[in-house]
């Protein structure tokens, strides 16, 4: 009797636990003692600038863990511009970048979307050789220039106010660190440029002249930087967007409570000098997330685009001047939670 009683549980204890393995096997969720499943991280391939700028976001997420908290994986590429930046952005090398306020004129152009603003910048400078006055001093001399950045667009502004045009100057195409050192040696005598590059500049002539900056415009113009995506990449993949400002939200938020923490985290994720970055950091504007979801709800980041973009017109970096909407969805920015 009790060896038949014993085979019969034994049966029965099999048949319960093969009914289970099928009911898992058909998605039906067993609730005794299962733990939530969870979703494996998403890689996204972030282009920085290695300065405070446009790397301190990246290194207060990794050091607060804010990446994890919003599913992601970074993998990190580095830039000398914006401009290099958004056209790694055609290809698969990476989903989103940082870029300064010279480089917008690309997003204008439909060659990539703006997914959060990080700063506005008083970076850039028009510095020349030591002993000279005035911009016109360099009239026939040469003057180093990175193409489509923010350098390039402070340059134009000076020579508006200053009533000189390009052909004035001997005026050439250069990589941001090429100047550094064309300046330092002597083989350029002025460029378009701006901070930590400038501190480079300064160990070969500590006596440069700075002729403009960005605060001499700002009544005119406010330069932001920003991070950007393909164009049309947020229609496609909203959850990845949205993770990213999340990151992006609770990294300002700390950058902006925690400003010399950040200038630390910045150099360590550089392999720079603290002090560094402590000079780099006041050079930038600064706004907690709560400010920049207000200035985008109420139309001021786009005004700030519709003035840099009639900017870019008369530079004729753009046809036309474009509904700031097309390549700034200020909406995705406002509704994206900041990273838990």
């Amino acid at each position: 009797m009790s060896a038949t009683i014993t085979r019969r549980n034994v049966l029965q204890l099999s048949v319960g636990a093969a009914a289970v393995s099928l009911l898992a096997a058909c998605g039906v969720k067993n609730d005794v003692g299962a733990a939530p499943e969870s979703k494996a991280p998403v890689e996204i391939k972030v282009g920085y600038i290695a300065d405070y700028n446009g790397a301190g976001l990246m290194a207060v997420a990794d050091q607060e863990g804010y990446w994890a908290k919003a599913g992601l994986t970074p993998k990190y590429l580095p830039f000398t511009n914006g401009p290099l930046a958004i056209q790694a952005l055609g290809t698969d090398n990476i989903d989103v970048a940082y870029i300064g306020s010279g480089a917008l004129w690309l997003p204008a152009s439909g060659k990539a979307e703006i997914w959060a603003v990080n700063s506005v910048s008083n970076a850039d400078r028009i510095i020349a050789a030591p002993g000279t006055k005035k911009l016109a001093d360099l009239k026939g001399k040469k003057i180093g220039v990175p193409v489509g950045t923010s350098g390039d667009q402070l340059f134009t502004l000076a020579l508006e106010k200053e009533g000189l045009t390009r052909k004035d100057f001997e005026v050439t195409a250069m990589e941001p660190p090429a100047i550094v050192a064309a300046f330092a040696s002597g083989q350029i005598d002025g460029a378009a440029l701006w901070y930590p590059l400038i501190d480079s500049a300064k160990k070969g002539k500590p006596d440069l002249v700075e002729l403009f900056s960005n605060e001499d415009f700002i009544d005119k113009l406010t330069f932001p930087s920003t991070f950007v995506a393909g164009p049309g990449r947020a229609a496609k993949d909203k959850e990845l967007a949205t993770a990213f400002i999340s990151v992006i939200k609770s990294a300002n938020d700390y950058r902006h409570e925690n400003q010399d923490s950040t200038a630390a985290a910045t150099a360590k994720f550089l392999k720079l000098k603290e002090e560094d970055m402590k000079s780099q950091a006041s050079v930038a504007k600064l706004f907690t997330s709560k400010e920049l979801e207000d200035l985008s709800a109420k139309g001021t980041v786009y005004t700030w685009l519709n003035a840099l973009q009639e900017q870019f017109k008369e530079a004729d970096k753009i046809k036309e001047v474009v509904d700031p909407k097309t390549f700034y969805n200020s909406e995705l920015f406002v509704s994206a939670p900041k990273a838990k």
